[in-house]
């Protein structure tokens, strides 16, 4: 009889290759090797490049995935029903915000590529076009049900870069969580909310 697995299936190829993707290139930073990554996958650099693409591709690939823990929990944030979008807004910006912090790979790309540069290694806009398409429809239905200063799309954008602010400029009063949080609640909500 063959030995089964019983739910401990091997990673795929492809998992593997990001997982050893995420790992080097959080210990070498952007000067990590696609070599380096197959040695780490235990493949050779042309099964990287088969299964992820090329270097630039390689980061894209690690940014949407490393960004993926935050997705259920942003769906249950800006979701919920009864809230105040305003209020959902903070609580998804700092969700961001911890996950990024508790993150290597995407502290990375915050701290070590400049928005240009993320743009220029996501040519085909696939990382930018999978936020767009998980926060829009919450954003839309926000201005939908009157909520907001303006439209959905002008919202969401400055929300974006308000984010990017949060996670680049340290602030004179403290980054801890509730300084954040007060900080958002006194200038992001009135900033997006019609009331």
């Amino acid at each position: 009889m063959a030995p089964t697995n019983a739910g401990t299936e091997p990673p795929s190829t492809r998992r593997r290759v990001l997982d050893a993707a995420a790992a080097v290139f959080a210990r070498d930073g952007l000067g990590a090797s696609m070599e380096a990554v197959a040695e780490a996958a235990g493949v050779t650099r042309m099964t990287v490049y088969r299964q992820l693409g090329t270097r630039d591709e390689v980061l894209v690939a690690l940014l949407l995935d490393q960004s993926g823990v935050v997705v259920d929990d942003l769906q249950r944030i800006l979701g919920e029903v009864g809230r105040p979008f305003g209020q959902r807004a903070v609580d998804a910006v700092l969700l961001i915000v911890e996950a990024v912090q508790a993150s290597p790979v995407l502290s990375l790309f915050v701290h070590r590529i400049t928005p240009t540069e993320v743009g220029e290694l996501d040519r085909d806009n696939r990382f930018l076009d999978a936020v767009w398409g998980l926060l829009g429809p919450y954003v839309d239905e926000a201005a939908a049900r009157g909520e907001l200063r303006t439209d959905a799309r002008r919202t969401l954008d400055w929300l974006l870069r308000q984010t990017l602010l949060q996670l680049t400029v340290p602030s004179s009063l403290g980054d801890d969580l509730a300084t954040r949080r007060a900080e958002l609640e006194l200038f992001l909500v009135p900033a997006i909310c019609a009331s």
